[in-house]
């Protein structure tokens, strides 16, 4: 009875291991689609990061450009300054704009970097659950091979014993209690 208890028991360790080599091979790709998605952020912000460099350079020169421009003629119309001023302002704006992409490109960078993290300290949840099962199932399936090993052996004791006349050791036993 103790024999088939343990196969049961190791039945049942076995398709629980199973199930958790699910559950780990499951969040390792949820652990590699967030590491995807937290290098594309890393992208993205980074990309943001030049984007907003280049517009904060153009502003720079065209600045400069107006400045020279201030500096070689002792007169400029009001027209032309106002073109300067109006370009100066769009490029300001594009700066303030490209400064908000990477702002929030940072924060998405960051909630990535969060899930990714999340999700691999689920993943190592799961893998060390699916490790602790396979060493249940191995424990319970050395228990049940030294079970069966041990029933083989009583029972060719008692096949010897039964041969050679005398008595089982089951009926030894009862005997030296009486």
């Amino acid at each position: 009875m103790d024999v088939a208890f343990d196969l049961v028991n190791y039945a049942y360790a076995s398709r629980l291991r199973l199930l958790k080599e699910m559950q780990e091979r499951d969040a390792r790709r949820k652990l590699s689609k967030k590491e995807a998605q937290h290098h594309m952020a890393i992208v993205a912000a980074q990309n943001a990061s030049r984007e907003l460099e280049i517009a904060q350079q153009q502003r720079a020169g065209k600045e400069a450009q107006l400045y020279q421009e201030l500096t070689s003629l002792n007169t400029l119309s009001s027209a032309a300054l106002d073109h300067h001023h109006l370009h100066i302002e769009r490029l300001a704006a594009e700066i303030t704009i490209r400064g908000q992409v990477l702002d929030d490109a940072r924060i998405a960078q960051e909630q990535a970097e969060t899930a990714a993290s999340e999700t691999k300290a689920l993943w190592v949840k799961r893998s060390e659950a699916r490790h602790k099962w396979q060493q249940i199932q191995d424990d319970l399936r050395r228990a049940v091979d030294i079970l069966s090993e041990a029933a083989g052996e009583i029972e060719a004791d008692d096949e010897i014993l039964l041969r050679y006349g005398r008595g089982s050791l089951d009926q030894r036993s009862r005997n030296e209690f009486r």
